[in-house]
């Protein structure tokens, strides 16, 4: 329980300052940076439970998550590309 605890915070505390980056940026590619992190910390912290508990399925799901949350960041930043000119 430890080391995976430890490791869990520590990707928690990680994820505040883009949490605060999408609150609070004042453009779309501040929050669009914020959003990418975030999805980054998400698939991160389920590959860390999925090696912890065994779980294979997990690491399925957060490689899906993370291609996912990929392909909406670039979709955004194509969108706002087109939007600012």
């Amino acid at each position: 329980m430890g080391l995976k605890l430890w490791l869990e915070v520590g990707i928690l505390v990680s994820a505040v300052f883009p949490l605060l980056r999408l609150w609070r940026g004042p453009s779309l590619w501040d929050r669009l940076a914020g959003a990418s992190s975030l999805n980054v910390r998400v698939a991160l912290l389920l590959a860390c439970e999925a090696s912890f508990t065994g779980r294979g399925l997990l690491l399925d799901v957060a490689l899906a998550y993370a291609a996912l949350g990929f392909l909406g960041t670039v979709l955004l930043a194509r969108f706002g590309e087109r939007g600012e000119r």
